[in-house]
């Protein structure tokens, strides 16, 4: 039903490939290029979040970087489903079947959501919660408004989330395996922030998954 849907939608909106552009068919992730350009070289990459497991599905640069800052400020939402199909996969392979209780993400301040009209991490982990069939849940609160992390100096980045972040429910989270959801990580302040915090609430186990890394000097043949 869902496959149907969206080859209606495609005859009014066409999709397109999230790396390239070029148009695809609306049941493929990508054009047959690209596709196979990913899938040949693709296996998730550790990366990390403060001392919080985390797999990325691709590493930040070439195709990837584009793609991603069109998700996420020229509203290309229509890439999350698509993208969200390869992070499932790497996720089942890294982290197991079976292996989360519930799916969150890491929340934008509502001056900053009211302005963009959209998480992209929040709509990643919804996506994925289906894919998955892990419960979504919103667990935390984003209460400071800050500034991004990416044009800060590194120093600057471990404080500039400091109080940012609040648990919503702390009695949704304790006992609970989760897995927490981000588009990139880089210096891995960000996720680790929110890690650190839902950890208060005393879950049996915190992982992250973003769809791509920006950590450490990767080799030039695996930026896509």
């Amino acid at each position: 039903m869902k496959t149907f849907f969206r080859k209606v939608t495609a005859l009014i909106f066409p999709e397109r490939c999230p790396y390239c552009s070029d148009l695809i068919e609306p049941c493929e992730i990508a054009c047959e290029h690209c596709y196979s350009e990913i899938r040949r070289k693709h296996v998730p990459i550790k990366s990390g979040a403060r001392g919080f497991r985390c797999i990325s599905a691709f590493v930040y640069g070439g195709k990837v970087r584009r793609m991603i800052l069109r998700l996420k400020y020229f509203d290309r939402i229509q890439y999350v489903p698509q993208v969200a199909e390869l992070m499932a996969d790497d996720i089942r392979f890294a982290y197991g079947e079976n292996a989360f209780d519930l799916i969150t993400f890491v929340p934008m301040h509502e001056k900053d959501l009211k302005k963009r009209g959209y998480n992209q991490s929040q709509l990643l982990s919804k996506a994925l919660s289906t894919l998955l069939d892990i419960p979504y849940q919103d667990t935390l609160r984003k209460i400071k408004r800050t500034k991004k992390q990416h044009r800060l100096k590194y120093a600057e980045r471990k404080t500039n989330l400091t109080g940012a972040f609040e648990v919503i429910d702390k009695d949704l989270i304790k006992d609970k395996r989760i897995l927490l959801i981000d588009d990139i990580v880089t210096s891995g302040y960000t996720l680790g922030n929110c890690a650190k915090k839902l950890s208060s609430a005393k879950p049996e186990l915190i992982c992250c998954a973003t769809i791509a890394s920006a950590q450490g000097k990767y080799p030039q043949s695996t930026v896509i």
